[in-house]
């Protein structure tokens, strides 16, 4: 359910992004429309956007995100499946595994956010790990950098995901496990199959304001 709502709320930024933000007023908005909205919804959706209360929780978020020290560089695939991923290569996924896989940058990617934080606490895990071989004691290479879990969440799991959410989990039988990850791939599929249809519609919108621009 998450998985789906946030496809839902990407779709409708990518909306706003390129049927909204482009024109000046709601009467070119209107007849810029996308065809596969009805005229009534796309109404609301301007007046929603329009709205001080929208205003006002865009510009928090905005806030909210440049506050952000360590974003994730793992893009549209869920936590989940690159947890997933990495307990076939491994036998013991720590946090600290993940904190590193799903903050790694790709090579000639560009990103906004500069990742020297990152780095650097990654760094503090390795020389954490190193202490521990040598002296071999156990001590949480992650919690020891990024400082103790918080109440009631749990870091490097995705939205949506709580201790009591993830012991059920833990408590079912592996074709139960099986079975959901199999249904978390056909969902992502899903979402790809969706999030390409986007972008085709993306293009064409672009090309519409470069033909307005000139016209």
């Amino acid at each position: 359910m998450v998985t789906i709502q946030d496809a839902w709320r990407r779709h409708r930024s990518d909306l706003k992004l390129n049927y909204y933000d482009p024109y000046d007023n709601d009467a070119v908005r209107m007849a810029k429309k996308p065809g596969h909205i009805p005229e009534c919804q796309f109404k609301e959706l301007l007046k929603y956007w329009n709205s001080e209360k929208f205003k006002k929780m865009s510009e928090t978020n905005a806030k909210n995100r440049k506050k952000l020290m360590n974003p994730h560089t793992a893009g549209k695939k869920s936590f989940a499946l690159v947890r997933n991923k990495l307990e076939k290569d491994k036998e013991t996924v720590s946090s600290k595994d993940l904190f590193v896989v799903t903050r790694t940058k790709k090579p000639g990617r560009l990103y906004k956010a500069s990742n020297e934080d990152t780095t650097s606490k990654i760094a503090e895990m390795e020389e954490i790990e190193k202490q521990i071989s040598i002296n071999g004691e156990y001590v949480d290479a992650f919690s020891s950098v990024m400082g103790p879990k918080h109440p009631g969440r749990l870091r490097l799991y995705g939205a949506g995901v709580t201790k009591t959410t993830l012991k059920k989990k833990v408590g079912n039988s592996e074709s139960t496990l099986s079975a959901t990850t199999d249904g978390m791939q056909q969902k992502q599929e899903r979402m790809q199959k969706m999030e390409k249809q986007m972008e085709e519609q993306k293009k064409i919108v672009r090309q519409e304001v470069i033909v307005d621009v000139i016209a």
